[in-house]
């Protein structure tokens, strides 16, 4: 098979030739298997017949498939694949954290992974430190005998903040950390963590894994024994994905390099553009030269993605002019899909945040994100070029 990422997302993962020669993966979409023999059910107890199915908590093939798959995108030894972003990210911390450990994160850690860390692992008697600025410089400073996990995310939603991943990989190696990375506004057509040297790599896979805005889901992949341990535990607290959310988001993975290339194109076409608009105060987004990522995004990834941020000088109440003039972009939550959505970042992802943590986020009123899409970069433009021309 080809080493290439489009062709490792049509066919990686994939056991060929599939059941009655379909050119589709079936989709095994049974919550329970039956045992040949009663000596088969005895040994998949004792763990002695891994090649075996029995309960859809446990595994399942379309499941299996899809997290096979992640796996090759990424380069990874092994991945699961959870019930939602979320899940991904809680049963990380659940699996390799104990009462007592703490992890060292940054603050602009996706708005329900903060949320997580903030009031649930509490809870559990897990702490999280996080440094200011998003600048990992600050991290050493907060790592003690007791913390366990270096968390970062990049980019990060919704300001499209960088951070180097080979300083992180140096960084946690050098205090025996697990270093995780949310790498679901990249995706691995625009970087690859753990040729960088990152242990462990979770996604929404809601967004462009999936892409069509259909299905909610996770994923969880990086080196064989951190994943074995997360994937018991997702298997006890059942947080796993259904077949037939498996089935689309296999096929959605199929189409990644291609819709994310073209995403690359029209983000960088409609950052270019909103930077010299009189009427943004300001954009953020890796991909353009002015921003203070450019040059760390240029060494890691390559493509910038597809969320555009822009600040609005008027405050909520333009940004509710400008969305509500918006004809063809929708106003929506979420990213990734084949359709481009506009939201306001402190009314989504950072809702509940306090003033004090939405300043350390740099997320004010005036923000807006743009998940771009695939239509015609001149149709997009167009659209909010007339929004910008009603404020």
């Amino acid at each position: 098979m080809g080493k290439e990422l489009s062709t490792i997302a049509i066919h990686g993962g994939e056991e060929e030739p599939h059941a009655l020669n379909s050119i589709a993966p079936p989709i095994f979409q049974t919550a329970v298997h039956s045992m040949r023999r009663f000596d088969d059910l005895r040994r998949y107890a004792r763990g002695q017949a891994p090649e075996l199915y029995l309960y859809a908590r446990s595994a399942n093939p379309t499941v299996d498939l899809a997290a096979r798959k992640v796996a090759a995108l990424e380069g990874a030894e092994a991945a699961v694949v959870t019930a939602s972003g979320t899940a991904a990210a809680f049963v990380i911390a659940i699996a390799l954290l104990e009462t007592g450990d703490e992890i060292v994160a940054m603050h602009s850690v996706y708005g329900g992974t903060y949320r997580m860390m903030r009031d649930i692992l509490p809870r559990l008697g897990i702490k999280t430190h996080f440094f200011e600025g998003d600048e990992l410089e600050r991290a050493p400073g907060l790592i003690n005998s007791r913390t366990r996990i270096l968390w970062v995310e990049s980019p990060t939603n919704p300001l499209n903040r960088v951070v180097d991943l080979e300083q992180t990989a140096h960084l946690a190696r050098k205090h025996g950390l697990v270093s995780v990375i949310d790498n679901t506004f990249a995706s691995p057509v625009n970087q690859r963590p753990i040729e960088r040297g990152i242990d462990i790599v979770m996604h929404s896979a809601t967004k462009y894994l999936s892409g069509h805005s259909d299905l909610v889901a996770g994923a969880v992949c990086g080196r064989a024994d951190l994943i074995e341990r997360i994937a018991k535990v997702l298997a006890a607290t059942g947080g796993v994905l259904s077949p037939a959310a498996a089935a689309l988001l296999v096929r959605g993975i199929k189409t990644l390099d291609v819709r994310v290339q073209r995403v690359n194109s029209n983000s960088m076409r409609l950052a270019t553009a909103l930077a010299s608009h009189p009427k943004v105060a300001q954009v953020h987004y890796a991909g353009l030269a002015s921003s203070p990522y450019h040059g760390v995004a240029r060494r890691q990834m390559t493509g910038f993605g597809g969320v555009v941020t822009i600040e609005l000088p008027g405050g909520e109440a333009q940004v509710e002019r400008f969305c509500d003039s918006l004809k063809l972009i929708k106003i929506a939550t979420s990213l990734g899909g084949t359709e481009t959505i506009v939201t306001s970042p402190v009314l989504t992802s950072h809702t509940g945040y306090s003033e004090a943590e939405l300043a350390a986020s740099g997320v004010s009123p005036g923000t807006v994100r743009f998940s771009v899409g695939l239509e015609a970069s001149e149709d997009l433009l167009a659209d909010v070029e007339q929004a910008l021309e009603a404020l």
